[in-house]
């Protein structure tokens, strides 16, 4: 059960309902705060309106006929007024000081409305009490002041009776955008889920399925067609890497197994060379040791981990090019130094690759080149009077563990590691290995490499 609400509360489904749930409440919420206002507004407006035209109508009747019979005279805060009724609403007229009660009320010169009367008073007279809401309204006739209030009672019931039905609607208004929300969000996921149980069943050795992508070209096809691509390189990873085993084990395996021959039959030899046994068990040792260092920057290199240091470009490829080779390696001449950023080691082991499989299949010359573009890359030629790489094979000479036809044997071709090794540091490098024609009429082997930036 505890499993389960965890997941719960980590569910994109959930997280979904409760934002759309959330926003769409707060906005009912704002908007019915708006119609509150809006409808108490209309309201009053409404009122006041009524309250105006009920004025206006009284003032004409007051000019044309005069002060009614049925007024009650009163005096409030020493003003005299006229109480009385018409059209079901209270009206007082207010008479100025010095006016008579009679008809030259409506000729007398009028007075300021605020000397004559407060909206308090004549609430007073007509029996509100002071905490009501109500609304004032006066309207000069002749010198008196006729002024009527209008209670909003009515107006305050309408408003608490719409707030009321707000507290009801507005909650199941919620909980309905939350539970559609709730089947929307489940039905909208229900693919990711379907291919989520779906890689889940892909395995090691299942690599090669795919998941359907539907035609919607909506994301989740675009995640089923990424999800296929990651399989894919998965795939390929996989395959490379079970190669690497098979074939790294094939070939360490031979100079494990000289290494034996060697001491087993020069245990059974009493007369046997112990110091030539040794020699071929060192030489042996030597290869194993190459196998294995290439294999770790092999290793490496699908890693992504050479070291990032400024590298004087020129020093590393003249001490790759000075050592002893079966011809002599022409090295470059440079008047400036060029600097990249890299693993020093692993770009020494890459050339020192292409220069060794060029003096292995030189007739008389090797050359090594260092060229700029001018730009923000630079080039290394390693150059043969070989016979060459043919153009068909050139893009399978760069695989591991693969050699031509004329380096099929050990001794002489190697482990058929280091175009291999060299493309992976280039890679890693930024760069890339090309093959082509070399001058010399064998082949040209170049690594670019980007310069370093300061």
């Amino acid at each position: 059960m505890g499993d389960r609400l965890r997941q719960l509360r980590g569910s994109v489904r959930l997280r979904v309902t409760l934002l759309g749930a959330g926003v769409f409440a707060l906005a009912l919420i704002v908007g019915a705060v708006g119609l509150l206002q809006a409808l108490e507004h209309v309201l009053i407006d409404d009122a006041r309106t009524a309250a105006q035209g009920a004025l206006a109508r009284q003032a004409e009747v007051l000019r044309a006929d005069g002060i009614p019979p049925s007024a009650s005279v009163v005096e409030l805060n020493g003003v005299t007024t006229l109480q009385f009724g018409a059209g079901g609403r209270s009206f007082v007229v207010a008479v100025p000081e010095g006016v008579e009660l009679a008809d030259e009320v409506m000729s007398a010169p009028a007075a300021a409305p605020g000397q004559l009367v407060s909206r308090a008073v004549i609430a007073e007279r007509l029996g509100l009490p002071s905490t009501s809401n109500y609304l004032f309204d006066a309207q000069p006739v002749g010198g008196a002041l006729l002024s009527t209030v209008s209670p909003l009672d009515d107006v305050q019931a309408t408003i608490d009776r719409t707030r009321q039905a707000l507290w009801v609607v507005v909650p199941a208004l919620v909980l309905l955008v939350g539970g559609t929300s709730w089947v929307l969000a489940g039905r909208a996921l229900r693919p990711v889920r379907n291919l989520t149980a779906q890689v889940a069943g892909i395995e090691s050795r299942s690599l090669h399925e795919r998941l359907p992508e539907p035609g919607s070209g909506d994301e989740i096809a675009e995640l089923a067609r990424t999800m296929n691509q990651m399989l894919g390189r998965l795939e390929r990873s996989s395959e490379t890497s079970r190669r690497l085993v098979s074939d790294a084990s094939h070939e360490l395996r031979t100079p494990v197994a000289v290494m034996r021959t060697e001491l087993e039959v020069a245990q059974r030899d009493p007369n046997a060379d112990w110091s030539a046994t040794g020699d071929v068990v060192l030489g042996e040792l030597d290869r194993l040791q190459l196998l294995v260092d290439d294999l770790l920057l092999l290793a490496r290199g699908d890693e992504m981990s050479f070291a990032h240091d400024d590298i004087d470009l020129g020093v590393v490829v003249n001490e790759v090019a000075s050592r002893r080779r079966r011809v002599p390696v022409a090295s470059p001449q440079l008047e400036d130094a060029v600097v990249v950023r890299g693993d020093e080691r692993a770009l020494g082991r890459a050339f020192d690759h292409l220069v060794a499989n060029a003096a292995t299949a030189a007739a008389t010359e090797v050359a090594v080149a260092i060229e700029g573009n001018g730009g923000d890359h630079v080039a290394v030629h390693v150059d043969d009077d070989g016979p060459g790489i043919p153009p068909d094979q050139r893009g399978n000479v760069v695989r591991r563990f693969v050699r031509l036809d004329e380096g099929r044997s050990r001794d002489e071709g190697g482990a058929g590691l280091g175009l291999a090794v060299a493309t992976d540091v280039a890679t890693g490098h930024g760069g890339q290995l090309s093959i082509t024609d070399s001058p010399l009429g064998g082949a040209r082997v170049t690594i670019t490499l980007p310069i370093a930036t300061s």
